[in-house]
């Protein structure tokens, strides 16, 4: 079943992201460490965008969410802050069919996880 194996991979995706994510060393041993401000900031974002993903991707897929691919539909994800104004333009604009616009959030994954690596 695709949509199970989709779900693993993200689950893989959000898994590595958090197991090298950059902690701050606790003060005593006890207490359990804390991402870094920068570190919950990319994490948080990942989540957005698997978020953002899955929502596209099911869209593209079934016809039951495929009214979320419409200018209205895309629309209500920014209104709902599931996209920022400038994502929503940038999927938008793209020359891309609407049942393809996951592909663009999945390039912005790879993009967060490729920088992510950069700055260790």
């Amino acid at each position: 079943d695709y949509s199970r194996r989709l779900q693993g991979r993200l689950n893989d995706l959000g898994m590595t992201c958090a197991a090298h994510a950059t902690r701050d060393k606790p003060s005593r041993p006890d207490i359990p460490s804390t991402y870094t401000a920068q570190s919950r900031q990319a994490l948080e974002l990942v989540s957005r965008y698997v978020r953002v993903f899955n929502l596209l991707t099911y869209a593209s897929f079934t016809r039951s969410h495929r009214p979320i691919l419409t200018p209205r539909g895309m629309r209500r994800l920014v209104e709902r802050g599931i996209l920022t104004p400038k994502e929503h333009e940038i999927l938008t604009d793209a020359e891309v069919p609407a049942t393809q616009r996951h592909n663009a959030v999945l390039v912005w994954l790879i993009r967060l996880f490729l920088e992510g690596r950069q700055t260790e």
